[in-house]
């Protein structure tokens, strides 16, 4: 019996998704070495936004839409039902990723800017643009620990959705797949 395509399109999905949430899972636990009440240089601050930035983008990853005719991921796809504290962090990140993670939108940007003339001597000035941006973490401390909730909840969800689908089609588990950067 010939599958339907799109059962194939959305075994990809969750297929690609395990990645996608294991390495959020990763930059999540990387939060976690984070005190909040530890002082931090900025230097460390960076780092972990940048930890922060994985989670929130690669946890996103799933639900967003994407090229390649495979669905977005969804919450039914994979049997999980989010209590009312998950679903408003889900919508969080995805919040967050959209306007401010992976794109700059304005509305939410936060930023001061000075503009200072530094004296070269013999009466010349050269302009220097002094900029400070809100380099804060969003999760911190317990607000860590309730992503990595989250996550670990979606990523049972696909790993027992796809073992599940194993047992029943283990010939649909024989894939390759790789990307070709297309020549100009």
């Amino acid at each position: 019996m010939t599958e339907h395509p799109s059962i194939h399109r959305r075994r990809l999905r969750m297929l690609y998704s395990m990645k996608d949430i294991q390495l959020a899972l990763s930059a999540a636990d990387f939060l976690l070495s984070c005190d909040p009440d530890d002082p931090i240089s900025k230097i460390e601050l960076r780092r972990f936004k940048c930890y922060e930035t994985t989670a929130i983008v690669s946890y996103a990853r799933p639900f967003s839409d994407s090229k390649g005719d495979v669905p977005k991921l969804s919450m039914k796809m994979i049997g999980v039902k989010l209590d009312d504290q998950q679903q408003a962090l889900h919508d969080e990140l995805m919040h967050l990723r959209n306007k401010v993670v992976a794109h700059s939108d304005a509305e939410l940007m936060r930023m001061v800017v000075k503009l200072r003339q530094l004296d070269l001597g013999a009466g010349q000035t050269m302009p220097h643009i002094n900029t400070s941006f809100d380099e804060g973490l969003d999760f911190v401390g317990d607000r860590v620990e309730d992503l990595l909730g989250l996550l670990h909840k979606v990523y049972g969800g696909l790993f027992d959705t796809l073992t599940e689908d194993a047992r029943a089609n283990p010939s649909k588990f024989d894939v390759h797949h790789d990307w070709v950067f297309p020549e100009n």
